[in-house]
């Protein structure tokens, strides 16, 4: 039920905010704009959902003093403690933005530091996300890792990469 509200917030801030705007521009950059919404919509669910009352409104609950015992700020940690998980969730991580690194620079025709960047910075906003989530003790709560920026700015990387590989293509079948 939680995923449920959460899926409809995103779905009527997708219809306030954005669809009446792009509607107005042709099609295509409806769809284009519309399948990086979506997307993002699917990282938020898979890094930050169901969002907690207390995140969302400046904290109802009392605060967890030691939240930032549960963050990793040491790059590879897991890896190199040899953890249970710790490369699946490496792999992940950078597939998780590889779609960032390609969509968005076809979406706004940007560049590769352009495009980088924002994918960091997108990371850095997801994992200041569950540092707070920790902080104000949400029953969902997040650990914020470095190595998830590192390895997500890694998947934007690799799809700019796949941009410049595939984006003739695609120029190619929007011009349609």
């Amino acid at each position: 039920m939680l995923y449920f509200i959460d899926f409809i917030i995103l779905a009527s801030i997708y219809y306030l905010f954005f669809y009446k705007k792009w509607i107005k521009k042709s099609k295509k950059e409806l769809i284009i704009n519309t399948i990086m919404y979506v997307y993002i919509a699917m990282v938020l669910y898979v890094t930050l959902m169901p969002f907690t009352i207390p995140v969302l409104l400046g904290g109802i609950r009392g605060g967890n003093n030691l939240f930032m015992q549960t963050a990793n700020f040491i790059p590879f940690r897991d890896l190199r403690a040899n953890y249970n998980g710790a490369v699946r969730e490496i792999i992940l991580n950078i597939i998780m933005m590889i779609p960032f690194g390609f969509i968005y620079p076809i979406n706004k025709i940007k560049g590769f530091f352009r495009t980088v960047t924002l994918t960091f910075l997108f990371s850095l906003i997801i994992e200041s996300s569950q540092l707070l989530g920790a902080r104000q003790g949400g029953a969902y709560a997040r650990n914020f890792d470095v190595t998830d920026l590192i390895t997500n700015t890694i998947g934007g990387l690799i799809g700019y990469l796949f941009f410049i590989i595939l984006g003739p293509i695609v120029y190619k079948v929007l011009k349609r």
